[in-house]
């Protein structure tokens, strides 16, 4: 109705710019303008992504090579010794900071839906640029129990599953992966090793959907690995051939983001 009455009306947008300001969340600066809705551009571009060369196993960046051009991306020296077994590759466009990193809490825990369609594009143009996208048969959120679904009003990974599902041309949205008990908040957590005991199990699927497919899971934020990597475990004993993550940023291991 909103969209429609502005479209209609050539100098609505201006008077709600008058009457009803928004301003940047992270700068204060105020904004005229609908595209984001919540952050000024400026902002927005200045939270840092992540360059080339990057790590082919956890997708961290290789700090002091960052910038230097278009390197090869290679595996760090923690996924040379220590791969993980349930998942192939993780990607992501962002680091957990900044303006994408306030996005990512506006939108989970404070219900900020609009936020899925600027985060989705991140995914969807890092997948152009650094991702073979024609190699999934199935988008795969990270899932909700239906509890805190119930209570939060809408899985924040679905959304960005559906934000970025255009970019995967012949992959289907598949929702068969299931969290079968509830767990604590992640973030309320700080051990790396509380954390992975928390998802332990925690996830199965249903049904033979997956089976012999490749799968990309979607999540909002990975800090220690140990909620996607559960649910790696679980595709992979429902027959998933491999199992890819992309998540709009990684968190330092130490950050409360999960």
């Amino acid at each position: 109705m909103e969209a429609a009455w502005a479209a209609a009306c050539p100098w609505a947008k201006a008077f709600k710019d008058l009457v009803f300001p928004i301003f940047c969340k992270q700068c204060g600066v105020r904004l005229l303008t609908e595209e984001n809705g919540y952050f000024c551009a400026r902002c927005w571009e200045a939270s840092p992504r992540i360059e080339r060369p990057f790590c082919t196993g956890c997708g961290r960046p290789h700090q002091q090579m960052v910038g230097l051009g278009s390197l090869s991306n290679f595996p760090c020296a923690d996924c040379r010794e220590h791969p993980n077994k349930h998942l192939r590759r993780i990607f992501a466009p962002a680091l957990y900071d900044g303006a994408v990193a306030e996005a990512v809490k506006l939108l989970k825990f404070h219900g900020r839906e609009r936020l899925a369609a600027p985060l989705g594009e991140l995914l969807v143009d890092f997948a152009a640029r650094e991702m073979d996208v024609t190699a999934y048969d199935l988008v795969v959120p990270v899932p909700l129990h239906s509890v805190r679904r119930r209570a939060r009003g809408f899985n924040q990974s679905k959304l960005l599953a559906a934000a970025a599902l255009s970019a995967f041309p012949g992959a289907v949205l598949d929702e068969s992966l299931r969290r079968i008990r509830p767990t604590r908040t992640q973030s309320r957590l700080k051990g790396r090793s509380d954390r992975r005991h928390n998802v332990r199990g925690a996830f199965a699927v249903v049904g033979d959907a997956v089976s012999g497919k490749r799968v990309l899971l979607i999540d909002d934020v990975a800090t220690t690995m140990g909620t996607v990597t559960e649910c790696g475990a679980a595709l992979q004993r429902a027959g998933a051939q491999w199992v890819d993550v992309l998540a709009v940023a990684l968190a330092e291991r130490s950050f409360d983001a999960e």
